[in-house]
């Protein structure tokens, strides 16, 4: 796996549909297919093709973790029923480029080797994975982003 580009990225909001637990059962994917199927009740979106996969409350005695399915909207956007608003706040992150097959890999490279040797130190607040406009979820070579916010 290549070396992460340390990046800057302002502050954003997201709407999306929220699971809490250890993604043991494929929850994960199966909460992208529930979310895409409501994706028009989403207004106000920053960028229609571009979506977010945000983690945060990681809790390290359980293993559980929130994830929000998620488009980025503008700041007063209304939120459909059964759906949450974050805030990401503006950070500084390490971005490591994966595909689907290759998130857990990812994961383990970002905490497990590079994090410990960097120099830097995870920061407060969410990580995210990024799905550009390129992104398509059926072609296992297609490139994702995860965005680990660093101090």
């Amino acid at each position: 796996m290549e070396e992460p580009k340390i990046t800057s990225k302002p502050a954003f909001t997201v709407i999306g549909m929220k699971y809490r637990g250890k993604n043991e059962q494929e929850e994960i994917p199966q909460l992208w297919g529930k979310f895409m199927e409501r994706e028009s009740e989403i207004n106000d979106r920053v960028n229609p093709r571009v979506c977010f996969g945000v983690e945060d409350n990681f809790d390290k005695t359980s293993g559980e973790f929130d994830y929000v399915a998620a488009f980025e909207v503008s700041r007063g956007a209304d939120v459909p029923e059964g759906m949450v608003k974050w805030e990401v706040p503006d950070r500084t992150y390490a971005v490591f480029t994966c595909t689907l097959p290759t998130i857990r890999e990812a994961y383990d490279t970002a905490y497990k080797s590079w994090l410990p040797k960097s120099g830097y130190q995870r920061a407060e607040g969410p990580e995210f994975e990024f799905y550009d406009q390129d992104f398509e979820a059926r072609d296992p070579t297609s490139k994702m982003y995860l965005y680990i916010p660093l101090k």
